[in-house]
């Protein structure tokens, strides 16, 4: 029998594979890179968050070396990598220096992939010489359909974008591996020639690759594939390649180096795996400064160095005399390590606050006007009957605007107030004339209370909903519900900036947990279709069976902001649709 081989036609050109998790597909890539590798091809990993490659330089039993690839960072890294290491990196890749490279970027902190990749691609767009594969795993990371604001995330996807599309004829063959078709920027799964499409249940997930196809194979084809995508076995796949001249359902082949990524038996045992040498003194000697520098600044080294000073001084100032270590000269290292450590926590820091500072000048950019009308200053201004209200922005706006300056709260002038109303108060009934502006008379008060910048939960929001009823400003119309009386409506500030339902859904993201606001992203891109809570959890990239997952879908239900229609089915409510649930 022939063994498999991947034809030449299909490798020259960039490929995707895609499947759903414990469908095959890293596996398949890892059946792919053995055959380019073992015919001395140059390939580079990105492995950004499960560290799944690692086992390719084991045999298959685990018992003798396989191919010697350089694993750079991560829990089984021959060498730390840091974030900042991104252009280093990518020079030695496009030279050559590092022909077979793992670059395992699990242990970055958040926003640390997208700055990586940044330097990484535009070096090695700028500086490759010859051919290189270059292998994605988690591709929708790299270049989101939606984008989650960190960082450098922007310019992550243009890069990525500039690699599908002008890489190969700079020499770089891309195979792009998700898990999430619908999350991938489409300009990557448009660049790719060749498909390995294995198993997907979530139409959400088909519909990209059904698209893939409509372009690029027959209707006869497209159409075997779009049956057959739900119920594909373990292993078992699509190779579609209108390069090559391949429309084939392949069963792919064990891969014949280790298998890192099977599912643990549960014996409990420890395996022991020889991995292929390497010469670190020389993988170190060429990384240079890369390396000086993810040493220098990971706070783990520091704290570490910091602990082996303090037993050394521990250790000197028990046994002072001869062989001790100078009292002076301990105390001397110690500060220095404590300062180094400091230092390196403030460089930690600033990665953060940088980029929010970028993101809020921005924001200023945009509003302009409105966003100066939050901020400025009060002026006294001479006594007038019936001074007309100068108007605010969006209250949601304001709240984001907070969130970005790192969590404070808005200058108490930020909202002028009538007379005997509090400033959380007028933020209730400006919000309230948010919502109407918005075609929204009756909001929730969870929803009220994202626009408001509360928590509706709070007693302090419950306290002031009170007060303002008693004082006749608001009024119960349903249970749950507020709308403003015409004396609540004199006293409000109209917004200034047009409402949008972006900015309703940016304030509810602001006000729930950062794992409540992944299932509702996933929801509000439905605008109001039913889901399965499997699929849901699928497509928020978490277990379905977990607590976690349970909790916050019932908290997102208990805001009144998603509802289950039918037994095993969520969807999210209409209130955060107020233009209509069809764009």
């Amino acid at each position: 029998m022939t063994a498999f081989k991947f034809p030449d036609a299909a490798l020259s050109q960039h490929i995707a594979i895609v499947g759903k998790t414990g469908s095959g597909k890293t596996s398949t890539a890892k059946l792919a890179v053995e055959q380019v590798a073992g015919a001395g091809a140059r390939v580079c990993v990105l492995d950004p968050i499960k560290s799944d490659w690692w086992g390719i330089t084991s045999s298959a039993d685990g018992k003798r070396p396989g191919l010697p690839f350089h694993i750079l960072g991560g829990p089984h890294g021959h060498v730390p990598l840091h974030e900042s290491a991104g252009k280093a990196i990518g020079e030695l890749v496009a030279t050559g220096a590092l022909p077979l490279s793992i670059i395992d970027m699990a242990l970055f902190e958040p926003g640390g992939h997208a700055k990586f990749f940044v330097d990484f691609a535009r070096t090695l767009l700028r500086k490759t010489r010859g051919v290189v594969y270059l292998v994605i795993e988690e591709s929708h990371l790299f270049a989101p359909k939606e984008r989650s604001g960190i960082g450098n995330e922007n310019m992550a996807i243009h890069y990525a974008k500039l690699i599908a599309t002008a890489g190969r004829s700079k020499g770089i063959r891309m195979m792009v591996l998700t898990q999430r078709t619908q999350a991938l920027h489409n300009a990557l799964l448009g660049s790719c020639d060749t498909l390995i499409a294995q198993r997907f249940t979530a139409p959400a997930d088909q519909e990209p690759i059904v698209k893939w196809l409509k372009a690029n194979v027959s209707k006869e084809v497209r159409e075997q594939v779009e049956r057959s995508l739900s119920s594909l076995p373990t292993g078992q796949g699509w190779i579609c390649s209108g390069e090559a001249g391949l429309f084939e359902r392949v069963a792919f082949p064990r891969i014949k180096t280790y298998d890192n990524t099977a599912t643990p038996t549960g014996d409990g045992s420890d395996h022991k795996v020889a991995t292929a040498p390497i010469d670190l003194e020389r993988l170190r000697a060429i990384m240079g400064d890369a390396v000086q520098q993810a040493e220098a600044e990971d706070p783990r080294v520091l704290r570490a160095e910091l602990a082996k000073v303090r037993k050394e001084l521990a250790s000197a100032l028990k046994n002072s005399g001869a062989g001790g270590i100078a009292e002076a000269e301990a105390q001397r290292r110690v500060m220095a390590a404590v300062a180094a450590e400091r230092e390196a926590s403030k460089r930690e820091l600033e990665k953060v606050t940088k980029p929010l500072a970028q993101i809020r000048d921005l924001a200023m950019q945009a509003l302009g006007t409105g966003f100066a009308a939050m901020t400025r200053e009060p002026v006294a201004a001479a006594p007038a009957p019936e001074p007309p209200r100068q108007p605010a922005a969006a209250p949601g706006l304001a709240r984001i605007i907070s969130s970005l300056s790192g969590g404070r709260s808005a200058p108490r002038s930020a909202v002028p107030a009538s007379d005997g109303i509090s400033a959380p108060q007028q933020r209730i009934l400006d919000a309230l004339a948010w919502f109407e502006a918005i075609g929204v008379p009756d909001p929730r008060r969870s929803p009220l209370g994202a626009v408001a910048g509360s928590s509706p939960k709070s007693s302090g929001f419950e306290k002031n909903l009170s007060t303002l009823r008693t004082g006749g400003r608001i009024d119960y119309p349903d249970r749950g519900r507020v709308v403003l009386t015409d004396a609540g409506r004199a006293a409000a500030n109209r917004p200034s900036i047009q409402p949008t339902e972006d900015a309703l859904h940016e304030a509810i993201y602001r006000m729930v947990s950062g794992p409540q606001s992944i299932l509702l992203r996933v929801l509000v891109a439905l605008r109001g279709k039913p889901i399965g809570r499997d699929e849901l959890a699928q497509r928020a990239g978490v277990s379905p069976a977990s607590s976690g997952f349970e909790k916050n879908i019932s908290t997102l239900r208990s805001f009144e902001l998603i509802d289950y229609p039918e037994r095993g089915q969520v969807m999210a409510m209409d209130i955060l649709f107020p233009k209509g649930k069809q764009r």
